[in-house]
């Protein structure tokens, strides 16, 4: 069977919508600031994270683990089928084993980490199941306490589980596995649609030749379309000599209208708009279009973008935590992470809309700047005296 491979689209365009573009990150310690993003640089975080999402949705979940090498501070993209969660605290897993190979002296090993109770606990296995020693297959202690920035931080697509004492995430195509298969059959009818409507032409038995095979003696018979000699044939002209177009007519936008009919079942079963996946025209939307989509879009992405902030942020706070175990950073202060290019904001209509209230007495500044910058209240705070300052400024030099 042909395969239209819609559960990856599917995966690719909800990552590209909640991660179509790189997410600010703000704190009041510039320095602080600094230091994580210089760090999630060095590990090509921006890089890698829209191809962790997209096997995050596909797989139900995935980890962000950071921690030191002694030298510099790695994070980790953790798939979920390699992270078994065992506790969890506010919804959010805290504790659990990540599964990993490790390769010492030309042998494979399976490395089993648990991470639980602010300790870390490692156990190595040979190919045959046997117990190795850890020290030696990977150099590191078998059990070891929490660093200041150990740690991971899970993420979970916004589709609920079934099971509400489960720990683990649900892949968005759980539930529509019957649609894809569905679409997955028709496409596989409309590559058929071509194999078995090439052009076929009838012609009389008379024009047709044979040839011998000298090797095999095995008798071949074919029609050879570039011969342009006149020939005689002995039969009914008018009868026997009519060359006839037997071609089918190719059913293109029968095919079409079904993939796109299932494609927006696809949708709806997946939270999305529909139109949002097209076969045809169309296609992924752009963060402007997709704000004069339906709603359903909008919510469903903004609940994951939500997600994924709280992700960037508690990422950011590890990191910040292993700055200050090695002296980089001397304090920590609340990370934020926003997106720059929001599908659900309207930057220009919010800042219009929190200077017409402010002029009109109805919101205080602190309220509108918090709105329009998208920051804490001491952000805010701090940004309304730069403004006061610069405006001290320019009276004086008038």
């Amino acid at each position: 069977m042909a395969m239209l491979g819609c559960a990856k689209v599917l995966c690719d365009s909800l990552a590209a919508l909640t991660f179509g573009t790189q997410a600010d990150i703000y704190c009041a310690d510039d320095a602080q600031r600094e230091y994580v993003l210089e760090v999630l640089q060095k590990n090509s975080f921006w890089e890698n994270m829209p191809s962790f999402f997209s096997r995050a949705y596909a797989l139900g979940g995935g980890v962000l683990k950071v921690y030191s090498d002694g030298e510099e501070i790695r994070t980790d993209y953790v798939d979920a089928d390699m992270f078994i969660p065992l506790s969890a605290s506010n919804g959010a897993a805290d504790g659990g084993i990540f599964c990993g190979a490790v390769y010492s002296h030309g042998e494979r090993y399976t490395l089993l980490e648990r991470h639980l109770d602010g300790k870390v606990d490692r156990y190595v296995f040979d190919a045959k199941g046997r117990e190795a020693d850890c020290e030696a297959v990977t150099g590191l202690e078998q059990s070891t306490g929490y660093g200041a920035g150990t740690g991971f931080a899970y993420f979970k697509p916004s589709v609920t589980n079934p099971d509400g004492q489960s720990l683990y995430g649900m892949s968005v195509i759980d539930g529509c596995i019957d649609t894809l298969r569905a679409i997955d059959t028709v496409f596989d009818s409309f590559t058929r649609e071509f194999i078995l409507g090439r052009k076929r032409i009838i012609v009389p038995s008379s024009c047709i030749r044979t040839v011998v095979d000298p090797e095999t003696g095995k008798v071949s018979r074919y029609f050879d379309t570039d011969d342009e000699v006149y020939q005689a044939l002995k039969c009914d002209e008018d009868r026997e000599l009519k060359i006839t177009d037997n071609t089918t007519e190719l059913r293109v936008t029968e095919h079409r209208d079904a993939l796109n009919a299932l494609l927006d079942v696809l949708c709806f079963q997946t939270g999305l708009s529909a139109g949002t996946l097209s076969f045809t025209a169309g296609g992924l939307k752009t963060a402007a279009e997709v704000k004069s989509m339906e709603q359903r879009t909008e919510i469903t992405m903004q609940q994951n973008r939500f997600l994924a902030a709280e992700l960037i942020e508690r990422t950011a706070m590890l990191i910040s935590r292993c700055g200050i175990e090695t002296g980089a950073i001397k304090s920590i202060s609340p990370v934020r992470a926003v997106f720059a290019d929001s599908q659900t904001l309207d930057r220009e209509k919010t800042a219009n809309e929190n200077i017409r209230l402010y002029e009109a007495g109805l919101r205080s500044r602190t309220r509108a700047v918090m709105e329009i910058n998208d920051c804490s209240a001491d952000e805010a705070r701090q940004e309304e005296m730069l403004i006061d300052r610069e405006r001290r400024y320019d009276d004086e030099r008038e």
